[in-house]
């Protein structure tokens, strides 16, 4: 029989490498220098078709992105409160919205230049998961085999990272869908810039 905490280290150790070598790929930034933050991030042009969001702006080709993506090493360092869902979900909230405020302190200061349009992400989640009320336009993304094989791949690092959490039986967990979540830069700025004090939880 094998050990299922060595399995599970091994896991841990796959699933972290690939997440090394996806971050390397895709040349992905920390927010910040000066502390661990939720968010890594790159700039990237949008490909897709115009995408109007909810507060009426509207992403077209080619417009300027700030892509975001989720800090692994920041819920490794929180594992030891991974097994209290609400605990984790309240600091990962409070944690993402201070990150944004940072975020949007750069956008106002110009750090990523003028043309930045929009904030964007795909991710899993289960219904919103909180994004709707951190103020994101969540949308779903076609059934395409890219979509499930990038799904098969944040599931597995969704477990490596948490896998007590990940291990509850399926029937007591709504199932996790990859979606895409984006802000403009003008709701953005509103709902976190300087000025603001950031959105309230």
């Amino acid at each position: 029989m094998i050990n299922s905490d060595l399995l599970e280290t091994h896991v841990l150790r796959v699933w972290l490498f690939l997440d090394i070598i996806v971050s390397w790929h895709l040349n992905l930034k920390p927010l910040r220098q000066d502390k661990l933050t939720t968010i890594n991030l790159r700039l990237q042009r949008y490909r897709g078709e115009p995408v109007k969001l909810d507060d009426g702006s509207v992403v077209n080709p080619k417009d300027l992105l700030v892509e975001i993506h989720l800090n692994n090493t920041w819920f490794l360092r929180k594992r030891t409160i991974m097994n209290s869902p609400g605990k984790i979900g309240w600091e990962f909230l409070s944690a993402f919205s201070e990150d944004l405020n940072y975020l949007a302190k750069q956008v106002s200061e110009g750090v990523f230049g003028s043309e930045i349009k929009a904030i964007h992400a795909r991710t899993l989640l289960r219904q919103d998961q909180g994004s709707q009320r951190l103020g994101f336009t969540v949308m779903d993304l076609p059934n395409t085999l890219r979509r499930r094989l990038s799904q098969f791949y944040l599931a597995g690092l969704r477990q490596a990272c948490y896998p007590e959490r990940a291990r509850r039986p399926i029937a007591k967990a709504r199932p996790l869908v990859r979606k895409e979540i984006w802000m403009s830069r003008r709701k953005l700025l509103q709902s976190y810039g300087p000025s603001t004090g950031g959105l309230s939880l």
